[in-house]
């Protein structure tokens, strides 16, 4: 592999997510979060300096865009940024298919949750 190409995909892909905050603050925007205080809301270590280096990061990266109307700022997924659904639901079953003895969720806890997620990720 590494003779015949020069880059790793899988290693891009994890590098646009790879920070701590990151798949939170996506997580956040599939739920309809939008605001910058709502992506701290019952996150008592992501202090202000650290949530706005992340924001920037991933707009740079293109998973995000920022937008200000009447003096609102709001986040919004980006065509990128939304095409990471299907990875968010894949992580979805990662967790539920290793919750082997139901440790966590109860079988009809898992449908539901399958069944949101779906809908909240637009992929219904």
């Amino acid at each position: 592999y590494e003779k015949k190409y020069e880059r790793n995909p899988v290693e891009d892909a994890i590098k646009d997510i790879s920070n701590k905050w990151t798949l939170h603050i996506l997580r956040d925007l599939f739920l309809g979060k939008t605001h910058f205080n709502e992506f701290q809301t019952n996150r008592k270590t992501l202090d202000n300096k650290a949530l706005t280096r992340c924001l920037k990061t991933m707009e740079k990266n293109k998973l995000i865009t920022k937008k200000s109307e009447n003096d609102e700022i709001t986040y919004h997924l980006t065509e990128k940024g939304h095409s990471l659904n299907k990875v968010f639901y894949e992580l979805l079953l990662f967790a539920l298919n290793n919750d082997k003895n139901n440790e966590h969720y109860n079988d009809y806890e898992k449908e539901e949750l399958k069944e949101m997620y779906l809908e909240i990720l637009d992929l219904k």
